[in-house]
């Protein structure tokens, strides 16, 4: 009866020791999943980061390739403006691009006492938009004392309303380097602003879509002089790639500058 008993108490002893090793066990190939999990999820977002990284890359390719190609003009129909794509579903992962000419949309950074023309055009494009005229003034202002201005958002800052900004926002931008509004590119409010010919303005717009671009001869050929400030070529982009490998999502922003001498691409961090 002892006997029995004791062996009772190894058995249940061994049963005890069996359980709590079960249990590390466990425990331990439970940490090693979540550790073989974050693993994974590292090297996917490590993935989906380079990708991204690479349709910033592809545009930068693209108009140093354009520069040399056709130095003259730039518009949507052009290699670099189809590198802009949608969705794209690749064996490991899939990627998007998107792309906007920020000398499509009107500088606020080129505000200033004596940039008369420039404020012409922008209180052409408040009246457009049918917004104060007041605005101009107070951005200008905005702008001399506080600029060079991140983006139009930072006009938040300093008192002006949201729904003022959001009505501005598809038709301005704010960079660093100063240049002329690509015609082949401008919104069509903007168009109107630069024209001061809201007829001119659609025959424009209309002629551009037809054939894709514009140059000095379809002006001549509207009766249209070509505002002082405006141009057929671009040099500042802002491009947006998305790109996703599993779970692990990248997003990157860069704004690439085209050296107008060399071609030259450089990229910047946008906020």
């Amino acid at each position: 009866m002892t006997r029995n008993r004791q062996s009772g108490v190894s058995l249940l002893n061994v049963l005890a020791v069996l359980a709590v090793g079960t249990g590390l066990v466990q425990i331990m190939l439970r940490d090693q999943d979540a550790a073989v999990q974050r693993l994974d999820h590292t090297n996917s977002a490590a993935q989906a980061h380079a990708l991204a990284k690479g349709g910033i890359t592809s545009v930068a390719v693209a108009l140093q390739r354009d520069f040399q190609d056709s130095p003259d003009i730039d518009h949507l129909g052009e290699p670099w403006a189809q590198a802009a794509q949608d969705q794209i579903a690749l064996d490991f992962g899939k990627f998007e691009v998107s792309i906007e000419d920020a000398r499509g949309k009107f500088d606020l950074n080129a505000l200033g006492p004596a940039a008369l023309a420039e404020i012409r055009v922008f209180e052409a494009l408040l009246v457009t938009l049918d917004l104060p005229r007041i605005l101009a003034g107070q951005i200008t202002q905005i702008v001399l004392q506080n600029g060079p201005l991140t983006g139009p958002e930072a006009l938040l800052e300093y008192g002006i309303a949201q729904s003022d900004v959001d009505r501005l926002n598809p038709h301005v931008t704010a960079t660093v380097t100063r240049g002329t509004l690509n015609l082949n590119t401008v919104t069509a409010p903007l168009m109107a602003a630069l024209l001061r010919n809201p007829s001119a303005a659609r025959g424009l717009i209309a002629r551009r879509a037809a054939q894709g671009w514009l140059e000095a001869r379809d002006l001549a050929a509207l009766g249209v002089v070509q505002p002082p400030i405006s141009g057929y070529t671009s040099d500042t982009f802002d491009v947006t790639t998305v790109a996703s490998v599993g779970e692990a999502r990248a997003r990157l922003t860069r704004r690439l500058v085209r050296d107008t001498d060399t071609g030259e691409v450089h990229r910047i961090a946008l906020p």
